[in-house]
């Protein structure tokens, strides 16, 4: 490996480890070559979808997207690229044949984001997670060799879970950027009014709202736990850890009442080393089940129910 793709790569674990997120990137039970493929894609993901929710002062976040994206190509191409993280991102593309179609779906989701700031329907914001979500779990199965339609469609329910549980983290963070990831309907449902919402307004219905949805988020995250039983070794254990995220995100929004509108229930230190222990858990009991692959995702999910009066 030349000097220069080093240095690209130690800076981009480097904003790996820097970066809040509910899961760690790549844990360090990884071998290292992974864990800095890992942190390669996460930084030009990263990058990207702070252009959309961050942007500079006088540039239109949706150049400034395009410019990235086809920097992350001309990379992938072999080609020179001005930022590290693409040029790291396209060595690792390159060397491990990754498709670009799952970058592509990730860049119309933070296109989408730039535009789009309701959701009409869950269909609506299920579909943006086909985009926003979806792609990130199915490089990491890449980055393992796994090429399983029906693996990739686990790995969907849980990263789909992941995005949401983010979402209603985020509720007053992306309520001042005037977005609403709550889709209407349900907004209606609960007499929850989206004016007081983006007023930063708690109130009971918006708690019971929050309670709702998270339990949607939770029962698409019990539904991936098949793809913990269906891989092996060190991808069971990344699966389970993932997954196990996103359950305590979970567990942390209820602990906090779903009061989000205070601030956002981020998982501190204990949190962590909960999300290690029960995933490292996870893992071995998988380990004495006999692996079976995971029935296709339904289309159809079970809802919770809504509390009485909602």
């Amino acid at each position: 490996m030349n000097s220069a793709l080093e240095q690209d790569l130690r800076a981009c674990a480097r904003l790996a480890r820097t970066h809040y997120e509910n899961f760690a990137v790549g844990s360090l039970l990884l071998p290292r070559r992974l864990r800095r493929s890992l942190a390669a894609i996460y930084a030009t993901v990263r990058i990207a979808d702070d252009l959309a929710d961050e942007p500079m002062p006088g540039v239109d976040p949706r150049l400034a997207l395009a410019e990235w994206e086809r920097g992350l190509e001309t990379a992938a191409a072999g080609r020179p690229a001005p930022h590290f993280a693409q040029r790291a991102c396209g060595a690792v593309i390159r060397e491990l044949g990754l498709p670009l179609d799952p970058f592509r779906a990730l860049f119309r989701a933070f296109r989408r984001d730039t535009v789009q700031q309701r959701y009409e329907t869950w269909e609506e914001l299920l579909e943006y997670c086909r985009d926003s979500a979806n792609p990130v779990g199915r490089l990491v199965l890449l980055l393992f060799g796994v090429r399983d339609p029906q693996l990739f469609q686990a790995s969907d329910q849980i990263c789909t879970g992941l995005q949401l549980v983010n979402h209603w983290q985020d509720v007053a963070d992306d309520a001042r950027r005037g977005r609403i990831y709550l889709p209407a309907e349900d907004l209606a449902r609960f007499a929850v009014d989206p004016e007081a919402l983006l007023r930063g307004e708690d109130s009971p219905a918006l708690r019971a709202l929050l309670a709702f949805e998270t339990a949607r988020a939770r029962a698409l995250l019990e539904q991936g736990g098949t793809l913990v039983t269906a891989t092996q070794g060190r991808l069971r254990l990344e699966v389970a850890l993932f997954r196990r995220a996103g359950l305590v995100a979970c567990d942390a929004l209820a602990s906090a009442g779903y009061a989000v509108q205070q601030g956002a229930p981020h998982l501190g230190a204990r949190q962590r080393v909960q999300i290690v222990f029960t995933g490292v858990r996870d893992a071995v009991r998988a380990n004495r089940v006999p692996s079976e692959a995971p029935p296709a995702a339904r289309t159809e999910l079970a809802q919770p129910e809504a509390p009485h009066g909602a």
